[in-house]
């Protein structure tokens, strides 16, 4: 068995039936459905119990203190026993052959797949039955490094990633006393510093939006979440400002740093004494905080 597939829950007992009716649907079963459950107060375990006695394939099932999205994470990788996990949103499904494509993709990885630490395909849009961005070049698992960097942000989109569960127990989400929201291209972008990923234009995830309580719809005008912003802006500038001419998140996030500052009430004594040079320093204070005076402004954000 090379697949776990991890949900991740909360409050979301009327969206997990989706996930859980498309792992049903798979073609391989040849997988484990782990599902954590953040503290939920709603039918959450009842509804896993029913899933267990329908189920021909593995269900594995643990509660935690309610600590965000990314604390589960964190928890989940003490319960997976397989190489890889693909994460699986509780209102997103996989396409039917998805674990199937995935083993296959597995069992042939180059001989110098150590340096993959995330098999990384495409989603469809779930209304419009669509694509999501740009498909990858053909050659891109050729490139390694900064050069496979700037070819995988042109392709762009929401993709849907197969990990390695070795490298993620070494990258776990940061953990802050002020949020409970942590952006999980913290950790992504992080790992992708140090290994490649391998990319493909195989389709494993359909994604949706359509609930009103979408994750994907999550809005970020709470103190929390501008708190979540920050540490992500701060994050960009520090450790990926190489990137600053391909990567868009990178230069967005000199104005998202004085933003989301400015509106969780960070002082800005503060976000210059974190902010790792002179030139992001400068950057931040020309540009980033006279523009999102404006738009804080103008949007009523504080």
């Amino acid at each position: 068995m090379n697949v776990t597939v991890c949900t991740p829950t909360y409050n979301r007992a009327h969206t997990l039936k989706r996930p859980f009716e498309s792992l049903c649907r798979q073609k391989c079963k040849d997988f484990i459905w782990l599902v954590i459950d953040d503290g939920s107060t709603d039918e959450t375990e009842d509804f896993i119990k029913e899933c267990k006695k329908n189920a021909d394939f593995r269900i594995e099932y643990h509660k935690k203190e309610n600590g965000g999205r990314h604390t589960a994470l964190n928890y989940s990788y003490q319960f997976i026993k397989t190489e890889w996990v693909i994460n699986l949103d509780s209102d997103d499904e996989l396409t039917e052959d998805a674990i199937e494509l995935l083993n296959g993709i597995i069992d042939t990885l180059p001989s110098d797949k150590q340096r993959f630490w995330q098999i990384s395909g495409r989603c469809i849009d779930a209304a419009t039955r669509k694509l999501i961005g740009k498909e990858y070049r053909e050659d891109i698992n050729q490139y390694t490094g900064r050069k496979q960097r700037k070819i995988m942000a042109k392709a762009g989109g929401e993709k849907s990633n197969c990990r390695r569960v070795s490298i993620l127990k070494q990258y776990p989400f940061p953990v802050y006393a002020d949020t409970k929201f942590v952006t999980e291209s913290t950790v992504w972008e992080k790992i992708s510093l140090y290994y490649d990923s391998y990319c493909v234009n195989d389709v494993f995830r359909v994604y949706y939006t359509d609930s009103a309580d979408s994750l994907a719809k999550g809005r970020m005008h709470s103190s929390s979440r501008m708190r979540t912003r920050y540490y992500f802006a701060r994050f960009c500038l520090n450790e990926l400002f190489d990137q600053f001419f391909y990567n868009k998140t990178v230069w967005i996030s000199i104005f998202n740093i004085a933003r989301s500052a400015m509106c969780s009430g960070t002082s800005y004594r503060t976000v210059m004494r974190e902010l790792n040079g002179t030139i992001k320093r400068v950057l931040v204070t020309i540009l980033g905080y006279p523009v999102a005076f404006l738009y804080v402004t103008i949007k009523h954000e504080r």
